[in-house]
Formats: C-alpha cells, sequence, structure tokens
C-alpha cells in the first residue's frame, strides 16, 4: 500500500525520475516534497559499477522506513539484484504483503502525529543495494519512499506604516526533521494539502480528460517549490516572499457571519435543515483588505498573519491577525485581516428558502444579509458566504452585481448601505449531486 501510495504520489505532483548523470547533478542530494499529513522524499544515491560484476551501494534512510516501501526510480536503466536492511539476511524484493493501515472516515491513511513520534527514538536503517548497470562508469539512481517524520509550519507577517495604503507581505516556513537523517543542498517543494486528497485531485484531472468532461472546477493545492535548502537533523527555517514588495491596502468593513467551520468538503450536498440555521454572527469588523500578487503567491502554503504597523520611532505594534492562503481563500485576489468591531454597524443573515428535491437531486436555499448602518456616513460592505453544504453548488440568484469566488466554498459580495439606514443582500444558491 505505501509503494503504491508514492507512485500516486510522483504522479500528482511530487518530484519526476531523474535519469541524469552524477556529475551534472552532484549538487543535490534529491528532493523532498512536503505535504500536510506526510512527506516523499526522493532521495540521491550514487555508486560506481566495475567493468564486470555489479557494485554493492549501503545507503541510509529515514527511521521507520522499511525496504519494501522504497521504490527504484530508475528500473528501467538498471538492474536491482537485492535490496535489504542490514543486519537482515531476507532480501526485500519482492515486497512482502503489509496490513491494511488504519484509515479514517475518509479513507485517508492515518498519519502519526508529532507528539507521538516525539516519543519514537529515531532509528535510522542502513539499506544494502546491489545494483547492476548497462555498462561500467559511475551513475546516481533516486530512492522514493513516504515517512511521517517531517513537518512544517507556515507564518507570515503584514507591515504597514502609519499611513495604512500599503503592506508588505513576508513568510517564512519552518521545517522539523525527525527523521534522524540530514539532506544537504536538497530541492524542497510544500504542497498544503494532505497526500490523499492530492491523489484524488490528480484521478479527477485525469478521469475528465480521459472522458473529455468539464474538469472539476475546485482549485487544486499547488506545489509550491521553496528553492534548494540544507535539510538539518532538527528544524530548518525558509524564507518565503524574500523579495515580496508593497502591495496596495485599504479599510474595509467585512460581514463574515458563518465563518469556515462548517464546510464539508463533499460532492453531495449535507441535507440537514438546521444546518447553519440560527448560528449567524451579528458582528461586522473593520478590517483592511490587502491586494493579492497571484504570480508570487501562487501555492504558497496557508498559515497565521499578523498585521504590523511600523510606527515613526521605529516600533512595531500590532493592529491584527488572521491567516493567508488557505484552501476557502486559494483563487481569491485579496487577503482581508479584522483589526476589531465595526462601531454602529451590524449585520443579519436570515435563511427564507429550503428546499430538497432528491427526485431532481437537487437542494435550494435562499438567503437574505441585512446590514444596519448607524452612522452618519455611507459605508461599503464585503458580505463573505460560505456555501458549506458541499461543492457542487451554483449560484442561481444574486442581488448583488458581482460575487466573487475565493476558494471552493466562498464566496464575497459588496454592497452599500446609506446612512443611518438598512441595505440588503439576497441570494439563492443550488446544491446537486450525481
Amino acid at each position: 500500500m505505501v509503494r503504491f501510495l508514492v507512485v500516486l504520489a510522483l504522479v500528482a505532483c511530487g518530484p519526476k525520475p531523474s535519469s541524469e548523470s552524477p556529475s551534472n547533478a552532484a549538487r543535490s542530494s534529491g528532493e523532498i516534497v512536503l505535504y500536510r499529513d506526510r512527506a516523499l522524499v526522493r532521495q540521491r544515491v550514487e555508486f560506481e559499477v566495475p567493468p564486470a560484476g555489479y557494485a554493492t551501494v549501503r545507503v541510509k534512510v529515514a527511521a521507520g522506513v522499511d525496504p519494501e516501501d522504497i521504490m527504484v526510480l530508475e528500473r528501467d536503466r538498471f538492474t536491482i539484484r537485492e535490496l535489504h536492511v542490514l543486519g537482515d539476511p531476507t532480501p526485500a524484493q519482492p515486497p512482502r504483503e503489509k496490513t491494511e493501515p488504519e484509515r479514517d472516515e475518509n479513507g485517508d491513511i492515518l498519519a502519526a502525529t508529532e507528539e507521538e513520534l516525539e516519543g519514537k527514538p529515531a532509528t535510522v536503517k542502513e539499506v544494502e543495494l546491489v545494483i547492476g548497470a548497462p555498462r561500467a562508469g559511475r551513475f546516481a539512481i533516486h530512492l522514493a519512499y513516504l515517512t511521517e517524520r517531517v513537518h512544517w509550519e507556515a507564518a507570515y507577517t503584514m507591515t504597514t506604516t502609519p499611513a495604512r495604503d500599503r503592506a508588505t507581505v513576508r513568510g517564512a516556513l519552518a521545517i522539523r526533521n525527525a527523521m534522524g537523517i540530514a539532506l544537504p543542498n536538497v530541492v524542497v517543494r510544500v504542497v498544503d494539502a494532505e497526500l490523499g486528497a492530492s491523489i484524488r485531485r490528480a484521478a479527477e484531472l485525469l478521469a475528465s480528460s480521459y472522458a473529455g468532461s468539464e474538469p472539476p472546477t475546485t482549485p487544486a493545492a499547488m506545489p509550491r517549490d521553496v528553492g534548494r535548502i540544507d535539510l538539518v537533523d532538527g528544524e530548518t527555517r525558509i524564507e518565503l516572499l524574500p523579495e515580496s514588495r508593497p502591495r496596495p491596502m485599504r479599510s474595509v468593513l467585512v460581514y463574515d457571519p458563518i465563518g469556515t467551520d462548517l464546510d464539508r468538503a463533499s460532492a453531495s450536498p449535507v441535507r440537514d435543515y438546521n444546518l447553519g440555521a440560527g448560528v449567524a454572527s451579528t458582528r461586522v469588523t473593520e478590517s483592511f483588505e490587502v491586494s493579492r500578487d497571484p504570480l508570487a503567491t501562487r501555492g504558497l502554503p496557508g498559515g497565521p498573519v499578523r498585521l504590523l504597523e511600523r510606527r515613526p520611532d521605529g516600533t512595531l505594534a500590532v493592529l491584527g491577525e488572521a491567516r493567508l492562503f488557505d484552501a476557502s481563500t486559494r483563487v481569491a485576489e485579496v487577503d482581508t485581516v479584522a483589526v476589531g468591531t465595526a462601531d454602529g454597524v451590524i449585520g443579519h443573515r436570515e435563511r427564507r428558502e429550503y428546499t430538497h428535491d432528491e427526485v431532481h437531486k437537487r437542494l435550494v436555499e435562499e438567503f437574505v444579509i441585512s446590514i444596519d448602518n448607524t452612522r452618519p456616513r455611507p459605508i461599503e460592505v464585503v458580505v463573505r458566504e460560505h456555501l458549506y453544504r458541499g461543492q457542487n453548488w451554483a449560484l442561481a440568484y444574486r442581488s448583488a452585481p458581482i460575487a466573487a469566488k475565493e476558494g471552493p466554498q466562498q464566496i464575497s459580495m459588496r454592497m452599500i448601505v446609506p446612512p443611518k439606514g438598512q441595505g440588503k443582500l439576497l441570494y439563492v444558491v443550488v446544491y446537486t449531486w450525481p
């Protein structure tokens, strides 16, 4: 099963096998793709084959990896006569049958948590390979395997000036390596999704291309190349957006009555009548809206962000906190950070229709969003709604001229509310299922 997942991960968005010579690739020890729940390692191994015979190669691999879980990517070029752990006389070719791993409710393999791994010693294994090549000389192969012993977190800052009209976004990626081995000068990519979700997404795209059907509209997590680093045993930090330029920023009011807690990422909508009813917040936030650079931020992993103001004396003050680049806002054109509650502005969310049509396989809901403004001047409010019942949805009607899709289940609409008055916004969402 692990071997099967390695193949699918390589097909989905992982590193590709390489046939480069040692002289061309000696500067890199391989690649590692960081998913949310595990990492895919492509470890480079150099060896020399004598004029007659086979080369015997010894290489250390990550703790917890069994030899039957290791794939040699260049098998079409080389002959692997034997692959086994030193001290174990039983070769690992062909791989033995493994018991079915524990899975969650979505069918994904449960990965060990970071706390669980901290209590396990990193017992590195040394694998011995007996390799034959088409001729004598020096070659390189790549060993691929999955590991649960690499964890990562991303975090960001937005720094503005007292004018509060522009902000510079910077970030950092912290990688904690508990494999027991270091990977010098390794190419690192990060995918802000679990491995199983990435594989399913790749399968959907492949199926749609063969069937000639419309590809899924749910935005996928794109691999982000963060460069070559020396991945030490322990923690390594990588700077994200090192050459970031200031982006336009402006003050805005945001009404987000539901949030992402109710999002159900399923093809068939949740039919529960009470889902999302009566839980809407009335809070409208004073926020700042920062324009996003699609090219510079493509594939960046989600993480917390702090909005900071650099004062004339050089000190920094925290204005607000939020999250950036999560799946819910993957295709958004702007990022918003709340800095407080908007005085004199209150929001209301009311469901006016719920129709469940099992025969035609559709579910229809109608909502009215009201904003009460007691201020003496008109205000613009960004209304953020979440189509939380499922991912197969379409807007049948909206009173706002524009509804911007920000993620697989999130939209934003804008409305102008008159002074000491009320504004209303209506929309109808239709969910369908196969």
